[in-house]
């Protein structure tokens, strides 16, 4: 297989990507490399830690930005709230912090978000908090086994926990800090950042994180039609098909995340071909191939190549394939034009890309052989 294709370097940033980023921390004059703002709350202003390019807020501007962050940082899903705290840390939290409901959906949230991680050391730390509040407030003890009783119970029901808890604390800081008109639209965009929390723990190999994010995506207070995308994007992904089943039996499952994102790709053209969408159909079967062949991932944003006619020509240049070209050519093409002719010509592309996967190997791979072969 030739290896000839023409693309910029992708990898040299990929460290950037180990903790997760978004764009909204990304410097807008130089967005093409990620470089990362650094905030300053004195004086309201973002600095750009490359070109040194400085944007200033106004005081609501600046609220809403940080409401925004501050969600998103503090309470992203499959992360524990109290992250690296001692009992007694978590135990000073409530007694000089807190208030009683906020500091308990949080114990409830990591102790479930425990229970699904089999995280037995989080676990006996919270019940450890229970055991230090009831010693010193003087409370009664019943009440604190009950809760665990009920978050040990083996239903499905109390995983739900953890999403709705998130949903609730980020739909309340962003109506704090948004004027009532504009908050749908910060909804909206609170949605879209969860689908970039998803993406990144998909390629981190995280499947509680997945899932969670998936269902705080549900409760979120926009258009159902956008609920209603997300949902059947997600649940196409093998990352978390059964996820809850397999909490229960305490099934342990080792997904591959590249080999399960290629099969999530491939999942999601037969769902958009079932639905007459050529494009999208025609484009997430390409993304299988551009993933097999190393040239294309869901994260980091790096890594993902454009759905154009210049880029999947190269692709299919590399499999020496002009029908593969020639079937994406006429079902994108007739996409808006002729409906079932477009949709023949994408079953036949997708048909085509599932015939090359099982003999395709990465570029990677092929630059080893040709290294080796050399020496």
């Amino acid at each position: 297989m030739s290896t000839n294709f023409e693309q910029k370097d992708q990898t040299s940033e990929e460290w950037v990507y180990n903790l997760w980023t978004d764009h909204s921390d990304w410097c807008t004059k130089c967005k093409n490399k990620n470089n990362k703002l650094t905030f300053d709350d004195r004086t309201k202003t973002t600095t750009c830690t490359q070109c040194n390019h400085t944007q200033t807020y106004e005081e609501k501007d600046w609220e809403i930005l940080q409401a925004q962050r501050h969600i998103v940082y503090q309470y992203m899903p499959g992360k524990y709230i109290f992250s690296n705290l001692s009992s007694e840390e978590i135990f000073a939290k409530y007694l000089r912090e807190h208030n009683h409901n906020d500091w308990s959906s949080w114990v409830i949230h990591d102790y479930v978000l425990a229970r699904m991680r089999n995280d037995k050391t989080i676990q006996n730390k919270l019940r450890d908090v229970a055991k230090l509040i009831v010693e010193k407030m003087n409370y009664d003890a019943k009440p604190w086994q009950t809760l665990f009783e009920k978050m040990d119970a083996p239903t499905p029901e109390i995983f739900h926990q953890v999403p709705q808890i998130i949903y609730e604390y980020a739909e309340k800081k962003l109506q704090e800090a948004t004027p009532k008109e504009n908050l749908f639209d910060q909804m909206r965009s609170y949605l879209v950042t969860l689908t970039s929390i998803y993406c990144y723990s998909r390629w981190k190999g995280d499947r509680a994180a997945c899932w969670i994010t998936s269902e705080v995506i549900k409760l979120c207070d926009v258009e159902s039609f956008s609920i209603e995308f997300y949902t059947e994007l997600f649940n196409c992904d093998p990352m978390i098909e059964n996820f809850q089943n397999d909490l229960l039996t305490e099934k342990k499952r080792e997904i591959n995340t590249k080999d399960s994102y290629i099969q999530w790709q491939l999942n999601l053209s037969d769902t958009y071909l079932k639905q007459s969408k050529a494009f999208v159909a025609v484009e997430a079967a390409y993304e299988a191939l551009g993933a097999k062949l190393g040239i294309h991932a869901i994260w980091p944003p790096t890594k993902t190549l454009s759905f154009d006619i210049h880029t999947v020509k190269k692709v299919t240049q590399l499999l020496n394939d002009p029908d593969l070209f020639r079937f994406y050519d006429l079902a994108t093409e007739l996409d808006t034009v002729d409906n079932a002719k477009a949709d023949y010509y994408a079953k036949l592309f997708i048909e085509k890309v599932k015939e090359h996967l099982p003999s395709v190997t990465s570029l990677e791979q092929e630059q080893a052989k040709s290294a080796a072969y050399i020496t």
